[in-house]
């Protein structure tokens, strides 16, 4: 046998072989494209968010504000000495004592008292729970919230968890509900970089505010998975079975998405595009908990009512 005639032979073949190969390469890109478009819309939304906070000016010119006009009635002299209140910001220099206060919290040892003040700030709330559970104006979102968990363990989470079948969708979205989460606690870390790099406090403040509340849910969500023991969705023949070996009760990740969001919201409460972004990107993050089949449903609600109130309250003291 001749090998040219027998390559010229096995050309078309090939060739038809080499157009598969990339037809199939061209459908792998097409089904690509709707994961990277959630991913970026993540990753744009932290951005906004970060950009936002940063060159936002209105709650630090109103702190600034205040706390120049308590210095002023602080330091006008009782004998009525006429002040100037309206000398230009520009000739007005920082004391030392303002300065010291400004930069103090950026210090390793600024940081571990701030840590502890929140830790202890978080503390008396703690204690302050079972009393403020029954208050009316508390009952009021709880007894919703409560009677829509208890109808959600009865009669939503086994038939939602069931209609999860597609391996690839349960990866993909647990994955960008990570990304989704890492992109949060680093935009709360960058905030607080930022706020010490420009010696602007209210921001630093935001910052640290945003990463203790990530953390006390955290912590408060471990307490409760521990309490709870409930089975993982994705464990083969779970029921969602309480004390049965898991950690399912509630969603960690939705419990610091939403505490996250709480303190931005709360912090920069006139800025819509700050607030509801912040809410729009842990929405996200606890959602995509579900198909990720990482959580039921019921879980994911009281992990981010859990996150919402933490944040909340570290948000206003």
């Amino acid at each position: 046998m001749n090998p040219t005639a027998e390559l010229r032979r096995a050309g078309p073949i090939g060739s038809g072989v080499n157009r598969m190969h990339l037809s199939s390469i061209g459908v792998f890109k097409i089904m690509a494209i709707p994961r990277i478009t959630s991913g970026f819309r993540f990753v744009v939304c932290a951005v906004l968010i970060c950009t936002a906070l940063v060159y936002d000016p209105r709650p630090a010119f109103a702190q600034t504000t205040d706390s120049s006009v308590e210095l002023t009635q602080e330091a006008e002299p009782r004998s009525g000495t006429p002040q100037f209140p309206h000398q230009p910001w520009e000739n007005q220099q920082p004391s030392c004592a303002q300065e010291a206060a400004t930069n103090g919290g950026c210090s390793v040892h600024g940081f571990f008292h701030d840590t502890w003040s929140e830790t202890l700030q978080f503390g008396y709330g703690l204690k302050g729970v079972p009393r403020s559970a029954v208050r009316p104006s508390n009952l009021k979102w709880e007894l919703p919230i409560l009677a829509a968990t208890g109808v959600m363990i009865a009669k939503v989470d086994r038939p939602a968890d069931n209609r999860i079948q597609s391996i690839s969708l349960q990866q993909t979205a647990g994955q960008w509900s990570n990304i989704g989460l890492g992109l949060e606690i680093g935009s709360a870390a960058l905030i607080y970089g930022i706020g010490c790099g420009k010696h602007h406090p209210y921001l630093r403040d935001t910052g640290f505010k945003a990463l203790a509340a990530i953390g006390a849910a955290g912590t408060v969500d471990l307490a409760l998975k521990l309490a709870f023991d409930r089975e993982f969705p994705f464990k083969p023949g779970s029921t969602g079975k309480f004390w049965g070996g898991g950690r399912a009760f509630p969603s960690g990740h939705s419990a610091a998405s939403f505490a996250f969001a709480a303190v931005v919201a709360h912090r920069y409460p006139k800025n819509k595009w700050v607030k509801w972004g912040a809410y729009a990107l842990a929405t996200g993050v606890s959602l995509s908990r579900y198909p990720a089949k990482k959580h039921y449903p019921s879980d994911i609600l009281i992990g981010a009512t859990l996150g919402y109130v933490t944040g909340t309250y570290l948000a206003k003291h």
